[in-house]
């Protein structure tokens, strides 16, 4: 009567399946165990199945009471598992937990219907019948079985369709084509009630699901055997606040100079070693790689912390047998999380962990705690980062103009260009905000070229001479030095507005001189173009006398960190510096200057500008035009 050709290869598959989910690693999340409860029920459902159907073909002499419970409870499996399906979809989607009656009636009550009329059926036959003689028959509202299958197959292809923003372009085309999948099934049994085929197709189903969302190596990470970032990104999304987890991160102290030093090979054997190491000491926790030497540790007890950071600190003290004859040793800070903090979003939170990561990264051993101020700075660097994005788009980075003045006269000579951002309600961002976030992020350049355009548009609607200034000084970012066309692109934009290269000079801080070969062959190409260079904050630590003076500027600028603590601490060195400067043919700036004491010892020990409050705050460029027009 029935077909079970397809039976054993079935429960052969998933029962693979389902023991290769207990033996491989895997997170305590919702996706997962929806798929667990999907294998099991499936399972289940086949097995009943097979039960039920034998019994109406075979069994002949079996009470007709038994045999309607069998299939009442076939049916309600095959029920369960409609909606197990159905779950997995609203798992793998993230749709957000229902809030309205409507929400729930539209999720919930066929599956309710149907559960009821099963139950029923023990008594009556809305569903199916089963004759005195054992014979099976549909009833009145069989169909309605179907009518279920169907629409909460549309309705998580619906849902899919609607949150497709919030998954992946891969697990959007996954959750279509499994759904599909178990519609033509139930087409199919419509088609061929005699053969046990709907089961082929959810076998099929699950595995599209465990290729696509399940397979333990999308989550693994291969060096160091651990979870990798996907995997965390998973558990935070569910991580319960109120259990209070223990969370913290560490981090290898300068990885990427490790690598040359040991090698590739003699790290990537010690990456597999440290994720041995805590899979094996802290079997209790979940523990995660992030690459680039940045470690995660997850469990469900915060009092553990300090234990755990005694642990790692202790372990790390020792080296790291790479090789036979190689030891690696490997130095770690550790950043721990505020349960507190998973008050606000999870984005925010892990970003917040990833970065503080980054941070320590080349500090000593220190263990940094992540709190609500830590996670504050963030989402205002988030909105510092939108504003950066909106000014790269409307072109609305706005330029402010500072003075320098001769140090004898006080006289106005020139100016520095400086890029100013509003927020949204109109306040000034600070440059120390929104210059490393803009470098980043690679929006420095785009900044950068639009206030170099500003400042040549400023000098061409301005007569520069009837404000006294002689040149505009701009400042480059070391980023931005690193583009190979630069020279071209900032030649372009000065012939638009008919500027002559020396109204410009170029400002580049000392950072830029870390890579000197990069420098001089850049500073020649832009120089054999016209352009005039200034270094700008010296004395950070980076130049030196030998390396400045094989550079071609015109102007070194002093900075005001250098200036401030010549004036805690008066000193010989500042003015034999200077002196040093001036004798290899540059004028020197002093940056920094608030009162009239600091401007006139800056004259005496020879600098030719100052800079600084004293003179002028940065100021809107036209109100700059007209504090200094002399008309």
């Amino acid at each position: 009567m029935w077909n079970y050709d397809f039976v054993l290869p079935e429960l052969v598959i998933l029962s693979i399946f389902l023991i290769y989910y207990f033996i491989q690693p895997r997170l305590p999340i919702k996706i997962n165990r929806a798929f667990l409860i999907i294998l099991i029920i499936d399972i289940l459902t086949i097995i009943v199945d097979v039960i039920s159907s034998a019994c109406l073909e075979y069994c002949k002499d079996l009470s007709p009471i038994i045999l309607r419970i069998q299939n009442v409870i076939y049916f309600i499996l095959f029920v369960q598992r409609i909606i197990c399906f159905f779950m997995f979809t609203i798992a793998i989607i993230g749709k957000p937990p229902r809030k309205s009656i409507f929400a729930i009636i539209l999720d919930l009550l066929p599956f309710g219907i149907i559960n009821i009329l099963l139950i029923i059926n023990l008594f009556a036959n809305p569903i199916f019948r089963i004759s005195e003689s054992g014979q099976y028959s549909q009833g009145p509202l069989y169909f309605l079985i179907y009518v279920c299958a169907f629409y909460y197959v549309l309705l998580s292809m619906a849902y899919t369709i609607v949150y497709h923003k919030k998954i992946s372009r891969n697990y959007f085309i996954a959750c279509l084509v499994f759904n599909f999948i178990l519609g033509l099934g139930y087409i199919c049994r419509i088609a061929f009630p005699k053969h046990l085929i709907m089961n082929f197709f959810t076998l099929i189903s699950i595995i599209v699901i465990y290729l696509s969302f399940q397979n333990p190596t999308l989550l693994l990470e291969e060096k160091s055997g651990l979870f990798n970032r996907k995997a965390l990104v998973a558990v935070f999304n569910e991580i319960k606040p109120y259990k209070a987890p223990v969370i913290l991160g560490f981090t290898i102290h300068n990885y990427n100079d490790l690598r040359e030093i040991y090698s590739n090979t003699q790290i990537d054997i010690c990456l597999n070693l440290i994720g041995d190491y805590l899979k094996h000491e802290f079997p209790y926790l979940k523990s995660f790689y992030l690459r680039d030497g940045r470690f995660v540790l997850l469990g469900k007890n915060s009092s553990e912390a300090d234990f755990i950071h005694e642990k790692l600190f202790q372990r790390f003290k020792s080296p790291w047998t790479a090789e036979t004859d190689v030891d690696v040793y490997l130095e770690i800070s550790i950043s721990q999380l505020d349960p507190v903090v998973f008050s606000y979003e999870r984005d925010t939170v892990l970003t917040t962990l990833i970065t503080t990561l980054n941070e320590i990264a080349s500090k000593e051993k220190t263990v940094t705690q992540i709190n609500s101020d830590s996670i504050k700075k963030i989402i205002v660097n988030k909105k510092v980062k939108r504003t950066i994005e909106t000014a790269v788009e409307t072109n609305s980075v706005e330029l402010f103009l500072q003075p320098l003045v001769d140090s004898k006269s006080h006289k106005l000579i020139a100016a520095e260009a400086l890029a100013r951002l509003r927020d949204s309600h109109g306040n000034i961002i600070s440059p120390t905000s929104f210059i490393p976030i803009a470098e980043r992020n690679g929006r420095i350049n785009a900044l950068g070229e639009q206030i170099f355009t500003k400042t040549c548009k400023f000098i061409a609607e301005h007569d520069l001479e009837e404000l006294g200034l002689e040149w505009i000084n701009v400042n480059l970012s070391p980023i931005q030095f690193l583009r190979p066309d630069l020279a071209k692109r900032f030649s372009s934009i000065m012939n638009d507005y008919n500027i002559p290269p020396e109204k410009i000079h170029l400002e580049i801080t000392e950072e830029a001189m870390i890579d000197f070969d990069l420098l001089n062959k850049q500073m020649q190409i832009m120089t054999e173009a016209g352009f005039l260079f200034v270094l700008d904050d010296y004395g950070r630590g980076y130049s030196n006398v030998a390396r400045m003076k094989k550079c071609p500027f015109t102007n070194i600028k002093l900075d005001m960190e250098f200036v401030w603590d010549y004036f805690k601490e008066k000193d010989k060195i500042l003015p034999t510096l200077v002196q040093t400067i001036k004798q290899m043919g540059f004028t020197v700036t002093a940056e920094g200057i608030e009162n009239l004491e600091m401007a006139t010892s800056m004259k005496e020990i020879g600098c030719d500008y100052l800079q600084g409050f004293y003179f002028s705050r940065p100021i809107p460029a036209e109100d700059f035009f007209t504090k200094y027009n002399p008309k």
